[in-house]
């Protein structure tokens, strides 16, 4: 069984299947660090980032997540809960309270189907949330809308600063 991926994580959802609008984001100068601890997920969701035009880079736990966050600065990070060391959340939460990664999305990618975790991952910063296995074309309709969010926020001037 160790080193079985599941065929599902590789035949849903085909580049093709994406609207217009999802397509025209240029995905090739898109980093997304990928953080979980298990390899065949790791290969699972590289394999299907770079299929549809990213950039991808990996971290095994979220301590060595932290830090290529901080380093390579990547576009949206997709974070797994549960990992030794530096457990999801708790990545997540040194992310998005730190300036020099404040900035980056987080999309929580976790196999508990527990609101709680859902609430959780939210409440300390992440962005969004799904379920492993997840359904390809589902992971990049969320990519592609907080890459679009987060590119929206840097383009258009911050309204406090415009009425001082």
């Amino acid at each position: 069984m160790k080193g079985f991926i599941p065929s599902n994580w590789f035949n849903k959802g085909k580049a093709s299947e994406l609207n217009d609008s999802q397509l025209k984001l240029n995905r090739a100068s898109q980093t997304i660090l990928v953080v979980d601890d298990s390899r065949t997920q790791l290969f699972a969701s590289t394999k299907t980032l770079e299929e549809f035009g990213f950039t991808v880079i990996t971290a095994d736990n979220g301590k060595n997540g932290i830090l290529r966050a901080k380093k390579d600065q990547p576009s949206l990070i997709l974070m797994d809960i549960v990992m030794p060391e530096v457990n999801g959340f708790q990545a997540t939460r040194y992310l998005t309270r730190h300036p020099e990664t404040s900035h980056i999305p987080i999309i929580i990618v976790s196999s508990s189907t527990q609101e709680a975790d859902k609430a959780w991952g939210l409440k300390l910063g992440a962005c969004d949330f799904i379920n492993k296995p997840f359904d390809r074309s589902r992971l990049i309709t969320k990519i592609i809308r907080q890459l679009e969010i987060s590119r929206q926020k840097i383009t258009q001037p911050d309204s406090e600063s415009q009425s001082a």
